[in-house]
Order: C-alpha cells, then structure tokens, then sequence
C-alpha cells in the first residue's frame, strides 16, 4: 500500500495525471527515512530538513504539518512494527507551467520492507570510482534532496559499468562533493575532514548523527572541502546516508593503498549504541 495525502491505494492505482509537478518539473522533495522496529529513532532531522526545503520552495506549508503529523501518516503503513525504508515525497499540488497554480504542497509516503532491525557495517570495504562526466553545482537547493537527481542517476550508471559499489561526485570545482547517495568522510590521524553544505552536499541526517557522535567520543571532525588527492593521504574513508549508517571504504580507482575502519568501526559502535538507547528510553 501507499499513503497519498492520508489515503491508502493499492501500489498498482493509477494516481496521478500529467499535469503533476513532480513529474513535469521535479518539483518535489523527498527523505529517506529508516524505520527499526516500528520506530524512527532519527525522525526528527528528516522533518527538519524537509521543513527547511518545503520553506525554499515556497511551499505553503499547511498548519498540521509536524513531525507527528507525519510519523502518524507512516505508522498507517507499518503499523508500527517491522522494519522499513520509507520514501516520504512532497509536491506542488495543482498544474501550471512553470509558474504554479498553488504552492500548497501535497504528500506520498512509499515503505518498502528491509531485513534487518539494525544498521549493518559492510564485513567488506567498498570499492568506489570517481565520477566526473557531471559537476555538481552548490546553490541553495544542494542541502536538499530535490525531484531534480540527474547527477545521481547518470553516476549510477557509471558505478554499474564501472562494476564499483559506489562513487564519488565532484562539484564545479574539482573537489569532492559526496558519495552517489551518501555523505562522504576522510579519516587522517583519528581525526575526520568532510566537506562543507557549501561544496554540493546534501545536509544528510546520518552526516548531522556521525557529527554528534564524534563530540561524544571526542574525535576532531573538521569541515574543509576535500580534494581528489586528499585521498592518497587518508587513513580510513567512509560513506554515511539514513538508510545504511555507515560503510567504510577499502579503495577507490586510481588512488593506491588500501583504506582501514578503525575509526569508523568505533562511530558504527556508537552509532548502533545510539538506536539500542532510543528503545530504552
């Protein structure tokens, strides 16, 4: 089943027409959300960033809209149980050309069934390639995740027929931006380096979380854009994204020396502490 603005539909109903905006002008947002158990520990991020986007786009946010609002619209899927990946989209309602008819936004919620009640860390270090027949530019929509995910298609195909397990983006610039659906660390020394909001990333919520956990196991994490060759100088490389928590990286395509996941696996600690002390409370 899916939710369409509070209703429930068969995953097989006919929804929408052309005049969708969504569709016509990726004029949507989105988050990705991880549910364990019946419950999402780190809700609260995802409606904050959905909040500030939906207030970018100038969306008429309707008063009921909250974080209960929609963990409630969720649980009409889950039940409350289970383990999940949920797709929660916004949209422009209405149709018009460029200029909308309205700016109120509706919503859709996906859920899709996940093995595991717990992150899991890769046993094996992922192989990335770098992905450079498309530059990122950071404007104000970057922090967001948008309806407009061209770059991460056409570095999808690029992984596939690169047979990596991930990629990496590079923004106008040269530098490294973020992985394909993930935020990107460097460990040096014990100490972290990820790239600034202002280099393209999105403003991801595991990013926000691995933050917060390094104050906690007081590791320096240091925000400073990051070059291709900073690569040859790390320790330890890791990508982090809602769904999957964190995956350490063994090596990347044309870069020598094989990657580590000491510190990594240390915040993968804690980070797994973290979900265990959400069901506790």
């Amino acid at each position: 089943m899916i939710n369409l603005d509070g209703a429930l539909f068969s995953v097989e109903t006919p929804l929408f027409t052309v005049s969708n905006r969504a569709f016509r002008y990726g004029d949507s947002l989105f988050e990705s959300i991880r549910v364990f158990e019946g419950e999402m520990p780190f809700f609260e991020r995802h409606w904050q960033r959905l909040r500030a986007g939906m207030e970018v786009l100038k969306f008429e946010i309707p008063v009921h809209f909250s974080s209960a609002f929609f963990q409630h619209e969720i649980s009409k899927l889950t039940e409350n149980q289970g383990n999940w990946r949920i797709r929660l989209t916004v949209f422009r309602s209405g149709g018009g050309l460029y200029t909308p008819e309205r700016n109120v936004p509706e919503f859709l919620i996906e859920a899709s069934p996940l093995d595991s009640s717990r992150f899991d860390m890769n046993p094996t270090g992922l192989t990335l390639g770098i992905f450079e027949e498309i530059r990122l530019t950071p404007n104000v929509f970057s922090p967001f995740k948008t309806g407009n995910a061209l770059p991460n298609v056409l570095a999808a195909i690029f992984k596939k027929e690169k047979k990596c397990d991930d990629c990496l983006l590079l923004n106008i610039t040269g530098r490294i931006a973020c992985g394909n659906s993930s935020n990107v660390f460097l460990v040096k020394n014990g100490s972290l380096t990820t790239p600034p909001l202002t280099e393209g990333c999105v403003a991801g919520t595991m990013r926000s979380i691995v933050s917060d956990l390094c104050k906690g196991l007081k590791i320096n994490i240091l925000e400073k854009p990051v070059l291709p060759e900073d690569l040859v100088k790390a320790d330890e490389v890791f990508l982090t994204n809602a769904i999957q928590g964190i995956r350490w990286v063994r090596g990347v395509e044309g870069v020598a020396g094989v990657f580590g996941n000491e510190t990594s696996g240390r915040i993968f600690t804690a980070l797994q502490t973290e979900v265990f002390r959400f069901f506790e409370k």
